[in-house]
């Protein structure tokens, strides 16, 4: 039997790359505007419109420096005058996710070394870390080629995707930026490749063999952004991503959640959850790894899960990451292929001193 694992990704995923989340958008925006005032002007409405909900704190408590509070009570307001939310926004927060989502840095020679296996996404360290996860999300063989050219050793380099697994995965995540997208990308761009290596952004994720991924807040390279406000479930665009997050969720044996820290104003995705597990057949587990400073996360996890075999974790992402990543290091003999296969082992090994 195949299983099948969901990954569900919160802001908490991304942020050590340096992507904001919902508490320091505003602060990290303001930095990027006034690094160059002229190219980012747009965002000096935005500012001005957040100025002017100060008032609101004479009467009511109002955390104006947490983005989803400050466009909730901007929405609610054009909604109640039939109106939505300007384009000036929209764009304010496809900027701030673009601009800090972070490039892929390449080796810094032509040439890989022999311990190549550290650098199969460039660098060591996050990069590494999440390359890995990624790959491993995918499932991907390397190796390294090498043959004589007239007494010149060429080296090439090849990705392949592991042709039979006994896990699937699949993604949802609440993120708009494109971090999963960029590692498919840099291992198409930079291996010889049978096949593009990619997720499935699909409607219809009935073949998991290519990981389906569900954005249900949109994604930059879609165009598609749906403000992080009380009225997320108003937009008609993002229905059909919704049904495909309902169908992973139907299908999955588990439940994985990373990043996430189920806030209040999020009853949507309980709903989502709650009305998914209605219809699914076999889940097996639910695991949350998330980092909870005063043990309120937790709380709220263990308010909602009413499941024996959930599991919580306090522990930051990249804890959570880098095990998988340390388990590819050091030199390799040349024609020794590199198969990225092993999430399950990782994982349940990780897992094991949280029940």
């Amino acid at each position: 039997m195949i299983e099948k694992v969901a990954y569900i990704l919160g802001a908490g995923f991304s942020s050590p790359l340096g992507l904001p989340v919902m508490s320091n958008f505003l602060i990290k925006s303001k930095d990027l505007y006034f690094s160059d005032t002229e190219k980012y002007k747009h965002f000096r409405s935005v500012f001005d419109a957040i100025n002017e909900l100060s008032v609101s704190k004479n009467y009511y408590s109002a955390d104006l420096f947490n983005i989803e509070e400050i466009l909730s009570i901007i929405e609610m307001g054009t909604f109640l005058e039939g109106k939505r939310l300007k384009k000036v926004f929209i764009q304010y927060i496809s900027d701030v996710i673009d601009f800090y989502t972070p490039k892929m840095q390449p080796y810094h020679s032509k040439e890989l070394p022999g311990n190549w296996v550290d650098f199969i996404f460039g660098q060591r360290g996050l990069q590494k870390d999440f390359g890995c996860f990624t790959a491993n999300l995918i499932g991907t063989e390397y190796k390294e080629k090498r043959k004589n050219d007239y007494g010149r050793i060429v080296r090439t380099f090849h990705v392949n995707k592991i042709a039979s697994r006994t896990t699937q995965y699949a993604v949802i995540t609440l993120n708009y930026d494109l971090v999963l997208e960029n590692y498919c990308k840099y291992i198409n761009d930079n291996y010889q490749t049978e096949g593009e290596i990619k997720f499935n952004p699909q409607e219809d994720p009935a073949d998991w063999a290519i990981p389906p991924l569900a954005k249900l807040h949109g994604s930059l390279d879609t165009g598609l952004i749906v403000p992080p406000t009380w009225a997320k479930g108003n937009n008609s665009k993002i229905t059909p991503i919704w049904k495909h997050a309902y169908q992973i969720l139907k299908e999955a044996n588990h439940l994985r959640f990373i990043g996430y820290s189920l806030p209040i104003a999020d009853s949507y995705i309980k709903f989502l959850l709650k009305s998914a597990v209605v219809k699914t057949e076999h889940l097996k587990s639910i695991d949350v790894i998330c980092l909870d400073k005063d043990s309120s996360v937790k709380k709220r996890f263990d308010d909602f899960f009413e499941f024996d075999y959930y599991r919580f974790a306090n522990v930051s992402v990249t804890d959570y990451l880098s095990p998988l990543s340390e388990r590819y290091s050091g030199v390799r003999q040349i024609d020794e292929s590199v198969c990225m296969n092993d999430l399950e082992i990782v994982h349940n090994k990780f897992m094991l001193e949280y029940e």
